[in-house]
């Protein structure tokens, strides 16, 4: 729900979510000193070659150590349990050093099919070290091996989209291909742990989040987060307990319904969601109370409640870094200003350092100085922000039309207008509805009404419900009716 790209509401993902294994409940040890114990017989010399197949392989392997199966299994249980307690120190590295591959390290569980849990932890750990590719292709065996098992589906579904996040936060690198490709991957396997386990929270939690912060496909979101919040109500206290660690994402979906619905354009729905998450949240502050608080905020002044809104965001800005969180302090300006108070509008922005503010920033900025009548400032910082942003130039220049318009420097407002529709036509493939009025408004008053008739048809034509189109038509017929020398 916040402004920037990566923190509109934020990002579980950042918090990397580690819950252990159910594999993996086991005792830890403290070092990995592996007791011998007795070892097999050498295998006899086989005598049909090389070219024995596999499963062939495998159940003489089996055969020779059935005698020797507790003992492997107690040395996996102990192995898990060591590595869960690497884990729970971030100690990804370790965990590599002394189990991977598990074909050199582990050979006699590997040999005997015990070794992929301790796979799936291994891809767990190169997942954190940003090795993802590595990850996949060992989640991808453990999936081969046992399609039913709900943790591998998870794990590879979980990991594809760690990897969709980290390449939109640009550290790692991923090819249009590449992207197609993890988004499909991650989408069936969520799907496939969602089918093991219908009642769970947390997968579908995170495809809603893959959706959204993703795919910007919030509508294909919300539902995801719908059912996480409805299957965490529908646990008795008993299973609330088994399955706390889920406790989290139930609150993270609470929030993210909110953040859904207030996109939709239902605010009411979305305070009701947000005042249960702050409720659910209170004493586990699995959320920031910077974000709890800046949703609120944003909330409310979509409701129209500039108070309420003022109260949460003033709560938020307790807690955030200007130069870090420039949202909190640009939604608080907008509120002031909404209340005709530009002059503590012009201090809340101002808690920002010149040097950390992003072209959204300087849009805000600019209302706010042309509301206290310094449009030629407005103007210069319209111009810097268009000049500086890639992707929402079209923003800045349609608001600096606008001003253009105000103080009468038609020619300047139609060149600005016209630009951002240019600028949309290139980067967007498509048109700029707001670029258009305003170059009708701009031709209008530069009393070329047949150039602003011709615009505005196409407007119409392309969007006929655009606000104040009917209103801006007939100014524009009126003045085509006047005689050539009027004016």
């Amino acid at each position: 729900m916040e402004k920037q790209a990566a923190a509109v509401i934020p990002h579980p993902a950042q918090a990397r979510p580690g819950e252990p294994h159910p594999d993996a409940p086991f005792e830890t040890a403290g070092s990995r000193t592996p007791a011998p114990g007795p070892q097999p017989e050498p295998a006899p010399t086989r005598r049909d070659g090389p070219a024995a197949n596999a499963e062939e392989d495998f159940l003489a392997c089996l055969a020779e150590n059935s005698s020797q199966l507790e003992r492997l299994r107690n040395d996996r249980r102990r192995f898990l349990g060591e590595m869960a307690a690497l884990r729970a120190e971030n100690r990804w590295e370790d965990i590599l050093a002394l189990f991977h591959p598990v074909e050199e390290k582990v050979p006699e569980l590997d040999g005997v099919g015990l070794a992929h849990a301790l796979r799936a932890e291994i891809g767990f750990a190169l997942g954190h070290l940003g090795r993802y590719e590595e990850a996949i292709a060992l989640y991808t065996v453990c999936v081969e091996a046992e399609p039913s098992n709900f943790h591998y589906h998870a794990g590879l579904a979980y990991t594809a989209y760690d990897s969709l996040y980290a390449a939109k936060t640009r550290k790692v690198m991923l090819h249009p291909a590449e992207r197609k490709s993890r988004i499909e991957l991650a989408h069936r396997h969520f799907a496939a742990a969602q089918a093991l386990r219908p009642d769970g929270v947390t997968n579908y939690y995170r495809q809603g989040m893959l959706f959204k912060q993703i795919q910007n496909k919030a509508e294909k979101a919300l539902p995801l987060f719908e059912r996480a919040v409805k299957n965490w109500r529908a646990y008795s206290d008993e299973l609330r307990q088994a399955r706390h660690q889920e406790r989290k994402n139930f609150i993270k979906s609470l929030y993210q319904t909110a953040s859904c619905l207030l996109e939709a354009g239902k605010p009411r729905p979305a305070l009701h969601h947000l005042e249960e998450c702050l409720r659910e949240d209170a004493a586990s502050n699995h959320l920031t109370e910077l974000h709890k608080q800046f949703a609120l905020g944003k909330v409310h002044f979509a409701l129209g409640d500039t108070q309420a809104a003022r109260r949460a965001l003033e709560a938020a800005a307790a807690h955030a870094e200007p130069a870090e969180d420039d949202y909190v302090f640009e939604l608080l300006a907008r509120v002031h200003l909404a209340q005709n108070d530009t002059e503590g509008a012009l201090a809340a922005l101002n808690r920002v350092p010149g040097h950390r503010r992003r072209p959204y920033f300087r849009w805000t900025e600019a209302d706010v100085l042309a509301a206290r009548g310094d449009i030629d400032k407005a103007c210069r910082i319209l111009q810097e922000a268009a000049e500086r942003d890639r992707r929402g130039c079209h923003k800045a220049l349609i608001r600096l039309a606008r001003l253009e318009l105000r103080r009468r420097r038609y020619e300047e407002s139609l060149a600005a207008a016209r630009k951002a529709c240019e600028f949309f036509q290139e980067t967007y493939r498509n048109v700029f509805f707001d670029g258009l009025f305003w170059s009708a408004a701009a031709l209008l008053r530069l009393r070329r009404p047949a150039e602003a008739r011709t615009t505005l048809d196409e407007l119409e034509e392309l969007q006929p419900g655009y606000p104040n189109l009917a209103r801006l038509r007939a100014m524009i017929e009126a003045e085509v009716g006047r005689p050539a020398t009027a004016g």
